[in-house]
């Protein structure tokens, strides 16, 4: 085919229009826009090859300058396997590009998640903000119309990580010759892979059209044609406000602030945008006693840094390769990364170059981690960028930023006085282990420390004599933590598995970090708030024996609280790692995430919790986790989602819904039950009905709300007989317990704590 030269700013297809060929770029660069997002494509990539299996276009193409294309009539997987089979040389190009548009795609979704997280956050808490400076000036607070049906994100990623990984691999094996060589022999092997791309390629691009969606539906709570929206309600105030007050200067920072981030928002209506802006501006010159904080750049000005602290951070690289022990070599190859690393324009960029030097860093980084982790646990005085390294990933100041590492420098030295006995940085994590209070956590293969030294063992890896000696050496079990652990756990925790790379860098910083932090105070606050309304979900159940007081066998319940290990770095997401440690029931789960964490703390805790009920029950449960016979969380919402075409309770919108909502979840049922426990916390329990009746009845009958949301909720009717059936059998419970104390007050002996806390229990 003859190639063509297209003009800068022109279509090369659109959204919407019938699909008919593929365009391969010769010289120049197109810009491919979708909802929510948009990449760019250059020289040898292949525009239109992931919409392969669809009759219209999903996304838009435009040059951004002059470009030399090459069009192919191309647009099916038959036309597509002829073309290699008498073209074998470019099977590897298209395939090549296919991947790294998988890529870039799945890196917009990421980015557009976070936002959205973000986004709700921010208004919940600016429609909070509205109704307290309403009270403050005696004035009615007007309600936010939709804002009752906004729900938080629950939009997850469209695919699994090993699935993100998969893509990101491939595109790096596709770039290498070997490799490249090897597929260009089997044409039919590039057409395959295509062919897997283009499905997942959809399923990506619906979850964008479906996040775009809600942002939009976020927008309009700040931006409505009808006036009924944040930014109005502000502005009312604002208008009432004495020039110069403190609530004066707070409202106007906090407009100052929504035209930023609406400023930013795409799809948004620009007219309307611009004339809100303006109206602003003009009160702003109205009232000149506020002149001096003016919006935008009504910003709090950072506290002024102190040199002399900052001073000891100098050169942070060296003091931590230094501190290290490592080798002359190896400090030399790590600090060329770090330097090359921070030296990017684009640190997220998906090219080759790019994706190389951020694993060849990642590997040094965990080198590093254990070498410097074994040292600093002898060291009392250990040098503050060390523990920053421990604690945040943190490896050089101009990488991080000035003003993130002078915080970064005063919280590392707050952590270092600060514990929790379920609370742990990573460091804190390593040391528990060493000290042997804590085992290590499972692998990816779902193995702990003891199965897999019999592994190692069985393969001959280690002798006998070795797995024995291995067994209770703490420092071979921080190793293996450190192995087996970090690095899975903090590649998820960031939410950005394509582009992951574990040392701290500003750019990563798209929240402040004082507000992203997790602290314990924050993190119990937010594990009490999902406890004061499902607050049996950490207790176990256990036999309980005292032959001194004549009980030879009751059960009763323990709350175990989770262990909560706070990984090096900033990300989106938490991870429910393991419900329990080895086999014993009654030891604490483990939940990770990220120390910085950009979306709303609260509802990644009700998520965790809503993963970790599931997989309790299963482990309990054991193999007939989903039998209905044996009557459990698990198999009566496992029947209800498997059978709700043939449930007459349900209307035939309420089926679709629950359909449409199966294949958001991938047929996942834990995901969908994680969804209705979220929706049964953030929602039910606050008086919102979301869930269908079957849902709500599981749930209610699994997770009861406690006893002041369940007196709240008391007058509602779609609770009524739900609640009724659960206090009769708490009475039943409550007057057993009571028997057994009369029995044991009787006998003379003090009732032990064991019975009173079960006795509390139920009363909860």
């Amino acid at each position: 085919m003859a190639s063509v030269i297209i003009e800068k700013n022109k279509i090369l297809f659109e959204s919407g229009k019938p699909f008919g060929e593929l365009f391969v770029i010769l010289k120049g660069s197109v810009s491919v826009s979708f909802p929510g997002g948009k990449f760019t494509l250059s020289k040898g990539d292949v525009a239109g090859i992931c919409e392969l299996f669809e009759d219209v276009h999903f996304m838009t193409c435009k040059t951004l300058e002059d470009s030399t294309v090459v069009s192919y009539p191309i647009s099916d997987i038959a036309s597509l396997d002829s073309f290699f089979r008498a073209n074998p040389d470019y099977s590897v190009l298209f395939a090549r590009s296919a991947f790294r548009q998988m890529n870039a795609l799945l890196q917009c979704c990421e980015l557009a998640r976070f936002r959205c997280g973000e986004l709700y956050t921010a208004c919940t808490k600016d429609y909070s903000m509205y109704n307290v400076c309403c009270m403050r000036h005696q004035v009615a607070a007007k309600k936010l119309p939709g804002l009752s049906d906004l729900s938080p994100l629950m939009e997850e990623a469209p695919l699994d990580d090993w699935a993100v990984s998969y893509y990101d691999g491939f595109e790096h094996l596709l770039s290498e010759n070997s490799g490249s060589v090897v597929l260009s022999k089997a044409p039919a092997v590039p057409a395959g892979l295509i062919a897997g791309i283009c499905s997942d390629f959809v399923k990506t691009g619906d979850s964008m059209e479906a996040l775009a969606e809600y942002q939009k539906q976020v927008l309009s709570m700040y931006l409505n044609e009808d006036g009924e929206d944040l930014f109005t309600f502000y502005m009312d105030l604002y208008e009432k406000s004495a020039a110069g007050s403190s609530d004066f200067k707070l409202l106007q920072a906090a407009i100052g602030k929504m035209i930023q981030r609406l400023q930013s928002a795409s799809d948004l209506n620009q007219e309307l945008y611009a004339k809100r802006a303006a109206a602003f501006q003009a009160v702003i010159k109205a009232k000149p006693a506020a002149a001096s904080a003016s919006a935008p750049a009504d910003q709090e000005k950072p506290a002024s840094l102190d040199a002399s602290f900052l001073q000891q951070l100098t050169d942070s690289l060296h003091t931590i390769l230094s501190y290290s022990g490592a080798d002359s070599e190896q400090c030399r190859q790590f600090e060329e990364l770090i330097n090359r690393y921070q030296s990017m324009d684009d640190k997220n960029a998906s090219d080759d170059d790019s994706r190389r030097l951020r694993q060849q860093i990642t590997v040094q980084f965990y080198e590093l981690y254990g070498m410097v982790f074994f040292k600093a646990v002898k060291d009392s005085s250990m040098p503050l960028a060390v523990r920053m390294f421990l604690y945040f990933g943190y490896v050089d100041e101009l990488l991080a930023g000035t003003e993130n590492t002078a915080y970064l420098g005063q919280l590392a030295d707050r952590l270092s006085k600060e514990s929790n006995p379920h609370t742990f940085t990573l460091y804190d994590w390593m040391l528990a282990i060493l000290n042997g209070e804590r085992e290590p956590s499972r692998n990816e293969f779902d193995e702990d420390y003891t199965k897999h030294l019999h592994t190692m063992k069985i393969s001959g890896k280690i002798s006998a004599e070795e797995e024995r000696e291995f067994a209770d050496d703490t420092s071979k079990k921080v190793e293996y933590e450190l192995k087996n652990m970090l690095p899975p756990v903090n590649k998820m925790t960031s939410g950005r598995i394509s582009t992951f790379c574990p040392v701290f860098s500003g750019h990563n910083v798209l929240k402040a970090l004082d507000a992203s932090f997790i602290s314990n105070a924050s993190l119990q606050a937010a594990l009490n708030y999902n406890i004061s309304l499902d607050f049996s979900a950490y207790y176990r159940e256990y036999v309980y024996t005292n032959t001194e007081v004549n009980i030879p066998k009751e059960y009763f319940h323990l709350e175990v609280l989770p262990d909560v290990i706070l990984m090096p770095g900033i990300g989106t997401r938490g991870v429910m790692w393991q419900e329990i440690e080895g086999r014993r029931r009654t030891t604490s789960a483990r939940m990770m995430l990220p120390i910085f964490y950009l979306d709303d703390l609260r509802s990644a805790v009700v998520r965790l919790t809503g993963e970790y009920r599931w997989e309790m029950c299963k482990r309990i449960q054991g193999p007939r986790w989903n039998d209905l016979s044996e009557r459990s969380l698990t198999s009566e919402y496992f029947d209800y989602i498997q059978f709700y075409k043939k449930n007459h309770e349900l209307s035939p919108a309420t089926k679709e819904k629950i359909g449409n909502a199966l294949k958001k979840s991938r047929g996942s049922f834990k995901e969908m039950f994680v969804r209705d426990y979220i929706s049964y916390i953030l929602f039910e329990g606050t008086g919102s009905p979301r869930l269908t009746k079957p849902a709500r009845s599981t749930l209610f009958t699994y997770c009861p709300f406690a006893k002041p949301v369940r007196n709240t909720l008391g007058g509602n009717p779609i609770f009524k007989e739900m609640m009724e059936r659960y206090d009769a059998r708490q009475k039943q419970q409550i007057h057993k317990i009571d028997i057994l104390i009369k029995k044991v007050e009787n006998s003379g002996h003090e009732v032990p704590k064991e019975i009173r806390d079960e006795w509390d229990y139920l009363n909860c």
